[in-house]
Formats: structure tokens, C-alpha cells, sequence
């Protein structure tokens, strides 16, 4: 009797121990399965039960100042087929289609076309997509016949009305590493999101065989189309501008070119234009080398074009004046092991400043720029916006630096103030230079109608004036002075700068540029055109300043 009771006793003790045990057990995997692995099961669970159909939303236009597109999206459809409904032979649904559709790159044969769809209803799915991007007349025709089990999705393809032109400004669309629409470079890289929109969804419970359960759940989201983008690209200029640079880069030789042209009191770009380009509804046929828009993401430096910043910040600390001599011009100047020349080896002792920038010349700059000091001259630069993005809305635009004035040397200061030794972008040369033109004020540049630019004082009203008086008189008396208009009024100022190769320049390969304003008194544009080694000459006042003048009467006109 005894051992009963303790036999009993130990197996209610036992039992006793078992039972957290077991609960434990159970409760841990409930916490693997519901907690742990809960995210993924569902997720798995609504694969096999939900269908999610995406619906794609329609991309935002891209347009010119006049509303014209530039960049837009066509409405094409997807044709799908649900077999469960079909009730005539896939034969003859396939004479039915071939009757409607057009051959394309996919299938470029009616018999590629007819083996194709053949192929697609061949799968043992029941809903199989059979063609993408039908036409509006496709998709007619073929509702036409009221085949039963087909059906139509919207979809959507991005076209460029005119192909290659404003290609560096507009971007184009690819897709991402997932597959998605998404915008490049540009204007449709830098307002990818807001150009594409949201996409929407519609979300059904589906059954065992993958038909649609009437009564399950349900969900419905809205496709939100993308916002379009109003630019202040002028069409008509901007095809002025890409047809003369093309024309003058086959007269003179050049690799590369580009020109800018802003509206003075807004700082609106007009036109920007480079070659080469390519057409961004075919990018993927041109080299990546093309893409990107070379006057906001490439560096270059800018020679005698950028005189004139410097002599009107000197003017505007009154360390000089126009009539103010150079007492330093007679010959070379030598700092330390490197000797600063003139661009023609000539030298004008006592040259005044107006001349220094007439005759552009390297000595009497390193004059006006030691008169300013390194560190007023650092300050003006930053004041003239280098060293930082202007914002303009391209994707891809680059800052360059520019050293603090306790960070300057002689030879630094020196070669700086003929535009030698620094590296700045093309947006960045003209958005200073419109300083002058705009009563000197910076004024940032946009691609966007309605944005509000940013603002600050640079020069005041006399330095303006004189600086202003400085390039008439540097066109109108210059090397650059045969290509001028007659009766044309413009202060400006022709650029040749040697290209850096490898720790020193090449002595043959130059970027030839003209930049200015006009008329020269209240003035409507300021322009920039630059020409990459150029054959013909490498003088900018024999290629890139005929150029700009060309381009200048025309918008006159």
C-alpha cells in the first residue's frame, strides 16, 4: 500500500514538473511562429490569397515657357487575357489579333508576331499578358471584335516631340535596379518624385485556383498622377542656340561647345544648349559620356573672361580706378620659380586699367588683384557665388571650391586674377558676370517658372558703371572688335584658356569663349559661349566671339 501511494505520489510529482515544461514548449514555438516568423507567414499568406494589381500612374509633362511639351507621356495600353473566359479556339484568336496589331521590336514580322503570341497563350496560367504599348487604334480595333477574356490596362511611355533638342536640360527616364520608372540627370532626375506621381493599387482576395472571391476583401488606391513642370526654356531661342553652336563647331573645328543664355533681371536660362548631345527617348544608344549637362557638372578654368570680376571688385574697394596706372606692366612678372606674360609677349608700361582689360592683359591683372588683397579677393569670389552650387535644378551640378584668403600665395593670387588656376562651371561664370549686367546684383539662376530667386548685393552703382564702360570699350576697340554687329551695343569680353593636362597645360589645346551682356545699357541677356579646342584658331576672339555675336543679332531680331 505504501509503494502505491509513493509510485502515485512520484508520478504527480513528475506530471507536476512536465506541465510548465510542456507549456513552456508550446508557448516559446507560439512565440516563433506568431512573433518570429508572424510577418513572414502573412506575407505569404496574402501571396497565395490576395492578387495585387498596380496601376501605373501617368508621369508629369515637362514644358517650355509657351507651354509647348518638352518632355511628355503618351497613353498606350496593356493587353491582357483571362482564359477561363475565352470561347473560341486560340487559332483563330490569333488571326483576330494579327488583324490588329503592328509588328514591332519585339515581334518586327507578322510571322515573329503570330510564333509570339502563339508562345503567350501556350502558358498554363490563366491570366497571361500577351502585348505591351498598343495604340489607341489597336486597343479600338481589337474591342471592335468583343472577344471575350481580353482585356486592357493603362500604360504609360515617355517620348521627347523633339527628340535631341534641351537633351542636357530635360534628363530622360530609365529604370532603377528594381525595375521601376525613374528619372536621370536633368530636370528629370533632380524632380524625379514629384514628375512620376504615386502609383495605385487594387488589392482582391483571390481563391484556391486563382479566381477572384466576389465577396472577399477588397481594396482600392488611386493612381495620383505626377505634377508637370512649367520651365522657362524659350523653344524658339533654345533651337536658335543648338543650331548655331552645332554650325559653329563644324566652321571652327571644335570638339565640344555649349552656350548659355540668361534673361538679366530674373536670371531665367533661356537656352542652354551643348554638343555633343543625344536624344533622351533613345538614351541608351548613346555613350554615358553625353548625359550628364557639362555647364552645371563639369569644371573647367575660365581665362580671360573672368577679368572683368576682379577688376570690378577692385573698382568697388576703390583700390583702383579706370584711369589708376600699372606700375608693374613693363615686362614679366616673376614670383619665385614662375614668370607671368602677357597672352601676345607684349607689355605697356603705366597701362591704365581700362586697358588692362581692353589689351586682357595677365600683368596689369596681377596688379588690380594685389591692390584688392587676398582676402577681399576670396570674398568676392564667394560673393559671386563660386565655390557653392548655384541651385539651378539639374540633378547633377557641382559646387568647385575656392580658397579662404589666409590660404592664398603670391603665385595663387596672381594666376587667379586671370582666371588661371581655379575651376569653376559655365552656370556658375555667367550667374557672376550677370552680376554687372544686373546693376550688381546676384541674382541665382532657374530652369523653373514661378521659382523665387535668391538674391544679395555685390557691386555698387559706380563700380557697375564703370566696369560696364570698361567692356564696351574692350569690344569696341579689341581684338574681337571686327566680328561686332554694326550698331549693336555690348560689354563683354573674349576668353582663351589653356587646358590643364596632367600637372601642366597643353599648349595647343584650348577653350575658346565670349561672354557678355546687351544691349549694354539695360540690358535684356547675358550670354556665354565656349568652344573646345577649336582648329581654326584657339583664340577666343576668332571663334567663340563671332559666335556670340551671330547668336546676339539673332535674338535682336
Amino acid at each position: 500500500m505504501l509503494n502505491k501511494l509513493g509510485t502515485t505520489h512520484n508520478r504527480l510529482r513528475v506530471i507536476t514538473l512536465l506541465i510548465p515544461i510542456v507549456f513552456f514548449i508550446l508557448i516559446t514555438r507560439l512565440f516563433y511562429w506568431m512573433i518570429l516568423r508572424g510577418p513572414e507567414l502573412q506575407a505569404m499568406s496574402d501571396r497565395q490569397h490576395q492578387m495585387v494589381t498596380i496601376l501605373k500612374a501617368k508621369r508629369g509633362n515637362i514644358l517650355d515657357s509657351d507651354g509647348g511639351i518638352l518632355a511628355g507621356t503618351k497613353n498606350l495600353y496593356h493587353l491582357f487575357i483571362y482564359k477561363p473566359q475565352l470561347v473560341i479556339p486560340d487559332n483563330d484568336l490569333i488571326e483576330q489579333l494579327l488583324s490588329s496589331l503592328t509588328p514591332d521590336q519585339e515581334a518586327s514580322t507578322e510571322g515573329d508576331l503570330r510564333k509570339y503570341l502563339h508562345d503567350r497563350l501556350s502558358l498554363s496560367s490563366k491570366w497571361v499578358s500577351l502585348k505591351h504599348y498598343l495604340s489607341a487604334e489597336e486597343k479600338e480595333k481589337i474591342e471592335s471584335n468583343k472577344i471575350a477574356g481580353l482585356g486592357f490596362e493603362d500604360e504609360y511611355v515617355r517620348f521627347y516631340p523633339e527628340s535631341s533638342m534641351a537633351a542636357q536640360i530635360l534628363g530622360f527616364v530609365g529604370q532603377d535596379a528594381a525595375g521601376q520608372e525613374q528619372g536621370y540627370f536633368g530636370i528629370e532626375g533632380y524632380f524625379d518624385r514629384l514628375l512620376k506621381g504615386r502609383e495605385g493599387k487594387i488589392r482582391t482576395e483571390k481563391d484556391g485556383e486563382g479566381n477572384p472571391i466576389l465577396i472577399g476583401n477588397y481594396q482600392f488606391l488611386h493612381a495620383v498622377e505626377g505634377k508637370s513642370i512649367n520651365t522657362t526654356v524659350d523653344k524658339k531661342v533654345q533651337y536658335l542656340v543648338e543650331n548655331m553652336l552645332k554650325e559653329g563647331l563644324a566652321r571652327y573645328g571644335a570638339s565640344a561647345g555649349n552656350v548659355i543664355v540668361m534673361e538679366v533681371s530674373t536670371g531665367k536660362v533661356r537656352a542652354m544648349a551643348a554638343y555633343p548631345n543625344y536624344d533622351p527617348g533613345k538614351f541608351s544608344d548613346f555613350s554615358k559620356s553625353v548625359y550628364k549637362n557639362p555647364m552645371t557638372s563639369d569644371l573647367f578654368e575660365p581665362g580671360s573672361i573672368f577679368k572683368p570680376l576682379v577688376m570690378a571688385a577692385a573698382l568697388n574697394e576703390k583700390t583702383v580706378t579706370p584711369e589708376t596706372q600699372c606700375d608693374i606692366c613693363s615686362g614679366p612678372i616673376i614670383i619665385g620659380k614662375y614668370s607671368i606674360k602677357t597672352w601676345d609677349e607684349k607689355y605697356y608700361p603705366l597701362l591704365n586699367m581700362t586697358n588692362v582689360i581692353v589689351h586682357s592683359d595677365n600683368t596689369g591683372m596681377v596688379f588690380a588683384a594685389r591692390k584688392l588683397g587676398p582676402d577681399k579677393f576670396s570674398n568676392y569670389l564667394k560673393k559671386y557665388g563660386f565655390g557653392s552650387k548655384t541651385g539651378i535644378e539639374i540633378q547633377e551640378e557641382v559646387a568647385g571650391t575656392i580658397r579662404d584668403g589666409k590660404e592664398y600665395g603670391d603665385i595663387d593670387l596672381a594666376t587667379n586674377s586671370f582666371g588661371q588656376g581655379i575651376a569653376i562651371t559655365p552656370i556658375q561664370m555667367i550667374t557672376a558676370l550677370n552680376t554687372i549686367a544686373n546693376n550688381g546684383k546676384y541674382i541665382s539662376p532657374t530652369l523653373i517658372d514661378g521659382s523665387t530667386p535668391v538674391t544679395w548685393e555685390v557691386l555698387g552703382p559706380e563700380a557697375v558703371s564703370q566696369i560696364t564702360q570698361i567692356m564696351v570699350t574692350a569690344v569696341d576697340t579689341g581684338e574681337a572688335k571686327w566680328a561686332k554687329p554694326v550698331g549693336m551695343s555690348v560689354a563683354g569680353k573674349t576668353g582663351t584658356a589653356q587646358i590643364p593636362i596632367e600637372g601642366h597645360y597643353d599648349p595647343q589645346k584650348t577653350i575658346a569663349s565670349f561672354i557678355g551682356f546687351f544691349p549694354a545699357q539695360n540690358p535684356r541677356y547675358t550670354m556665354l559661349v565656349s568652344l573646345r579646342e577649336p582648329q581654326t584658331s584657339q583664340w577666343g576672339s576668332e571663334t567663340a566671339a563671332p559666335l556670340w555675336f551671330g547668336i546676339a543679332k539673332q535674338l535682336l531680331l
